[in-house]
């Protein structure tokens, strides 16, 4: 295990930069190109590579599967999430956005104490309100036209409606595998995104299309290097490096964008990841 490890924190910090640029992506269309469009062509890019081995099982998944409105809601949780999570990338800092997801671990935490009875001590609830209090640093600090408290609650939004899925996500993969999730999941999104990408369709130009593909391919690569990680290295031990998408982002945020946060959003930001650090190795 310990000889892998150096391979498998590359393959997770990989993950890290991947999602990073994604974000920077989403961030760069998000103007011209519908939300609902962008994430429509995210999650069938990864419905159509997952289902290329397995298209003949999806009818009988989704037809009769004794824990279907289980994965079903899971599914529909992790739209709300995604989408709550493009918008806030749209309107606020890459490295501010990137730093309220961090906030789904302490929602981990809340959740598995109230949904799954799990042992929560002390220092975990301090953890909580340490991160939930950056948190409030960031949404504090407003402005004019209320894009950023806008932003703000729809991260907040998005990192909860996120721990909610992991909530789901461990309770089903006790019972089913790792490709029954994910095939319910990006078939679940697909059947859904495709009609609203479809409502509020805008030819995007032949750049943007260009970028929203790459978007999808990336997010496959994403999730291969992310499984790949985490079968060469234990999963506690490479969480933290989850931690170097706030570097990646803040990195392109200023060489793309010209994003300089406010020093109010730095201590919110440093409070968050103090806060999930904190949870984390407790």
């Amino acid at each position: 295990m310990h000889g892998r490890y150096p391979s498998a924190a590359i393959l997770m910090t990989l993950n890290a930069f991947i999602y990073s640029v994604m974000a920077a992506i989403i961030k760069s269309v998000a103007g011209d190109v519908p939300l609902f469009l962008i994430m429509f062509v995210s999650v069938a890019t990864q419905f159509v590579f997952l289902s290329a081995s397995a298209f003949r099982r999806i009818p009988p998944l989704i037809r009769s599967h004794p824990r279907r409105r289980a994965h079903l809601f899971r599914a529909g949780v992790l739209i709300v999430s995604m989408f709550s999570g493009f918008w806030a990338v749209s309107v606020l800092p890459l490295a501010v956005s990137t730093s309220i997801s961090f906030s789904k671990a302490l929602f981990v935490t809340v959740m598995g104490g109230l949904i799954l009875k799990e042992i929560v001590g002390l220092q975990r609830w301090l953890a909580v309100l340490i991160g939930f209090s950056g948190i409030l640093i960031l949404s504090a600090q407003g402005s004019a036209d209320g894009t950023t408290t806008l932003g703000v609650t729809l991260g907040v939004l998005s990192a909860a409606t996120a721990a909610l899925g992991a909530i789901w996500t461990r309770r089903l993969s006790q019972l089913d595998s790792g490709e029954t999730l994910l095939l319910f999941q990006t078939f679940t999104g697909t059947l859904v995104l495709a009609p609203l990408a479809i409502a509020t369709w805008s030819p995007p130009s032949l750049a943007d299309l260009g970028a929203l593909v790459g978007m999808g391919m990336l997010s496959v690569i994403g999730n291969l290097s992310m499984i790949a990680a985490l079968r060469q290295g234990e999963a506690s031990a490479l969480a933290p490096i989850d931690f170097t998408r706030a570097l990646f982002a803040g990195l392109l945020g200023w060489l793309v964008f010209s994003e300089v946060p406010t020093a109010q959003s730095w201590i919110g930001m440093a409070v968050i990841l103090f806060g999930t650090l904190l949870s984390m190795r407790r």
